[in-house]
């Protein structure tokens, strides 16, 4: 077999190993973020802010626009590269590389969550659709269906006077849309380099290089389908009021969205306090109300 063959049946050897590590890892950025596929550099979400409601259909149809408010994803651009010593080749020393090969395929799986999951303590400090923080306590509520008229406000933020206490949050994930967006643009590529005429690092380094191409981006989606809690116990009580206020929140013209909380959301250092609220079905004696009521998703990367 010759040199070009050889390393095309590496190269071959090498996507398998990839493949199997991008399979190895089982992500949960869709635990909060819904998968929308990009072909552009930049997405525009216009319709995040028309939240479709029926109505009862009276002369003409109310036509909800679109573009009233937006946002915009911009795609990014991410790699993983490894040099292999075309020496390491020659003597027939891939295998010590097949493990590397794997772990960048875990890598490449593990993007989206740490994209998504990096972001969401952000949310405090980053604008939503409708031009106010994705967390905050001022999202404005029109009483007019086409957003006229003068505003109330609704929150999805709690901020409480326990400095110490880990930050919580809870979603509804019932929808089919959800509180966050993992935008994907390219899927994670195998690259390959490994011809001296074409390469400078093979010819002046004598290294073959093996690298992983994706572009996406994390961003957020609805605000109405999630709630931080900060600075706040993770107690039944505080829990209990963060639902009530989720179950409350409408949309303009003041019709109840229906919100239904699921998921309870929390850092590994809240799960003990988290389990025994939400698996513990007696507590001092008395039945826990709020046993099953959520279903528990501890993220480490909150940590």
């Amino acid at each position: 077999m010759n040199k070009t063959a050889i390393l095309e049946a590496l190269t071959i050897a090498f996507r398998k190993e990839f493949a199997a590590g991008l399979k190895h890892r089982d992500p949960s950025w869709s635990v909060i973020a819904m998968k929308i596929p990009s072909t552009t550099a930049v997405n525009t979400y216009a319709w995040l802010s028309a939240f479709p409601q029926m109505r009862e259909w009276v002369g003409e149809r109310q036509i909800q626009k679109l573009g009233k408010e937006a946002m915009s994803i911009t795609n990014k651009l991410y790699e993983s590269t490894v040099s292999i010593a075309r020496t390491d080749i020659e003597d027939d020393q891939v295998g010590i590389y097949r493990p590397v090969m794997q772990q960048a395929g875990v890598a490449a799986a593990e993007l989206p969550d740490d994209l998504v999951w990096g972001m969401l303590p952000s949310g405090k400090s980053t604008l939503g659709y409708d031009g106010q923080n994705f967390f905050d306590t001022d999202h404005p509520l029109y009483p007019n269906v086409d957003g006229s008229g003068v505003a109330t406000m609704q929150s999805n933020l709690t901020t409480g006077a326990a400095a110490d206490a880990p930050t919580w949050y809870i979603i509804d994930d019932s929808n089919v849309l959800k509180p966050m967006v993992w935008q994907e643009r390219t899927a994670p590529e195998f690259e390959t380099k490994f011809d001296p005429s074409k390469s400078d690092k093979v010819f002046m380094e004598d290294a073959y290089l093996y690298g992983i191409r994706a572009r996406g981006n994390a961003g957020f989606g609805l605000w109405q389908l999630a709630h931080m809690a900060e600075k706040t116990a993770l107690t039944k009580e505080n829990l209990a009021a963060v639902v009530a206020k989720m179950k409350t929140i409408k949309a303009d013209g003041g019709k109840t969205l229906k919100i239904n909380p699921t998921k309870l959301i929390v850092p590994p250092a809240l799960e003990e306090d988290a389990r025994k609220i939400l698996e513990q079905t007696i507590q001092d004696g008395t039945t826990n109300i709020w046993a099953g009521r959520l279903e528990l998703h501890v993220e480490p990367q909150l940590a």
